[in-house]
């Protein structure tokens, strides 16, 4: 995932567990395979992109934090620039990949597969304009450009976190989330060839800001879930179970079905969605807290460490694997198609690695360094 992947003091085995399991079900999810059924929704009524991107401002908030504190604002700033870049950097490559895969695709065989983005064989140099100019995001290259616009919201936020405002900050971002879900909704049509991705931006934010706020007090030595209320694991066990029957055991709806949708809405994170989500990462957590090996393997963490370049490669491998449907004409195939995929991750991410140990480090400035008892305190509010 596009949150840093500087070396922290301790890495936590669980955060990159559970960011490499997230990286599986996504890319599964986006294949038409049997295996979705594990992966897709398997908890509830949301799916892994929530966690992902939870998980992205967690950990993004406890990098940084050390990074404000360490090299004070203009650190902070300069290190978010540089991660927005990179995560630029990453999209136009596997943008370009995309495209000329479905272009040579079409050359290939002389078509393109429906599942190619319409604008990528219409107009090539428009789509690379455009997409460029991140005005163009298609499915499957929608996730990197949220990132840049998150990791520079990053600075703003983590100030305000660090002044002691925590219950304005995530007052106004839960305003904004608010304001999204009485907007209507963008007519594709009307605006094509623009296409600004699935996500929208005003409503995800909220869970990305929840993570860095849930970050910022982790490295505050704030602990989140040590002795957790009996009645609040009581209210989210029966959110979750309610919500695990609607997803898979046809339990009846308590509102009508307009109503219904609206809370289900996965673009702008319908109530219900982010609701049945909070919970179950709560029993998550607090499960991972008393029982830190459950939530580790290392296969996974070795996944999520690095996510980045991760993202990248399953965007342009779904893109070039959906050109040839006869991949996926029997089960077998489909399935053999989906592991072989989920290997190629492992590979992307093997390859990364030894890059990153090729390289020499880049210097660092000198550290502004502030001592932990002159830094400023979250509030241990929420």
């Amino acid at each position: 995932m596009p949150t840093p992947e500087t070396t922290a003091p301790a890495r936590d085995l669980r955060f990159d567990t559970l960011r490499g399991l997230f990286l599986i079900c996504m890319t599964v999810n986006h294949l038409p395979t049997e295996i979705r059924k594990v992966t897709d929704q398997s908890l509830g009524l949301f799916t892994a992109a929530e966690g992902f991107v939870f998980l992205s401002g967690l950990l993004a908030g406890w990098v940084y934090t050390r990074r404000l504190r360490e090299r004070g604002s203009r650190g902070l700033w300069s290190a978010a620039l540089s991660r927005a870049k990179a995560i630029y950097s990453w999209h136009v490559a596997s943008f370009l990949g995309a495209l000329a895969c479905v272009l040579a695709a079409e050359h290939a065989w002389g078509y393109c597969s429906p599942n190619a983005p319409r604008l990528f064989f219409e107009s090539p140099t428009a789509a690379v304009g455009l997409g460029l100019a991140l005005l163009y995001q298609p499915g499957l290259l929608d996730l990197l450009p949220m990132y840049c616009v998150f990791v520079l919201l990053l600075p703003p936020v983590i100030m305000g976190l660090e002044s002691g405002r925590r219950p304005t900050v995530l007052a106004l971002s839960a305003a904004v989330w608010l304001a999204a879900q009485w907007a209507p909704p963008i007519d594709g049509a009307r605006i094509y060839p623009l296409n600004l991705g699935t996500f929208n931006l005003l409503a995800w934010q909220f869970i990305f800001v929840a993570g860095v706020a849930i970050g910022h007090a982790r490295a505050s030595g704030i602990a989140q879930v040590s002795r957790p209320s009996r009645w609040v694991l009581a209210a989210s066990a029966a959110v979750a179970v309610y919500s695990f029957g609607i997803r898979h055991l046809q339990w009846p709806s308590l509102w009508p079905d307009s109503v219904f949708g609206a809370l289900l809405n996965k673009p702008a994170l319908g109530l219900l969605r982010i609701a049945d989500f909070g919970c179950v990462a709560y029993l998550v957590a607090t499960v991972g807290a008393r029982f830190p090996a459950a939530l580790s393997a290392r296969p996974l963490a070795f996944l999520g460490r690095h996510s980045l370049v991760v993202v990248a490669t399953q965007s342009v491998a779904i893109m070039a694997l959906l050109q040839f449907p006869a991949l996926f004409a029997t089960a077998a195939s489909r399935t053999l198609v989906a592991l072989t995929t989920v290997a190629l991750l492992f590979a992307a991410a093997g390859a990364r690695q030894a890059l990153s140990r090729a390289s020499p480090p880049a210097p660092q400035p000198p550290a502004n360094r502030i001592s932990p008892a002159a830094a400023p305190r979250a509030s241990p509010t929420g």
